[in-house]
């Protein structure tokens, strides 16, 4: 675009240094607008990306809590194991016992 604008103004008889200085002044316009109309865009990046952060701290804490819920009940169920073993064995060894004294009887 500078060109073809440079080369209009000078079609029209501009001093090469006046075209020269009219393409600057267009260009810094043009930067300045397009600037301007990205500064919304990237507030909303910003605000998104916050978001995404927040977001995936939350996560992680769901994940923790997650896996100290699994380490919790997994310790409860060698617990309930070792309870159902020690049962078994009480009434085995009682069953025994009971076998024992009732051989003695008879």
């Amino acid at each position: 675009m500078q060109v073809t604008l440079f080369r209009a103004l000078r079609s029209i008889s501009i001093d090469d240094e006046i075209a020269q200085k009219a393409v600057e002044a267009v260009e810094e316009h043009i930067e300045m607008a397009v600037g301007q109309a990205v500064k919304p865009l990237e507030n909303k990046i910003d605000t998104l990306m916050a978001q995404i952060a927040t977001l995936s701290t939350k996560i992680d804490t769901v994940g923790t809590g997650t896996q100290t819920a699994i380490s919790n009940m997994s310790g409860e169920m060698k617990s309930v194991k070792w309870v159902s073993v020690g049962t078994t064995g009480f009434i085995a060894l009682f069953g025994a016992a009971a076998g024992v004294v009732a051989k003695l009887i008879l």
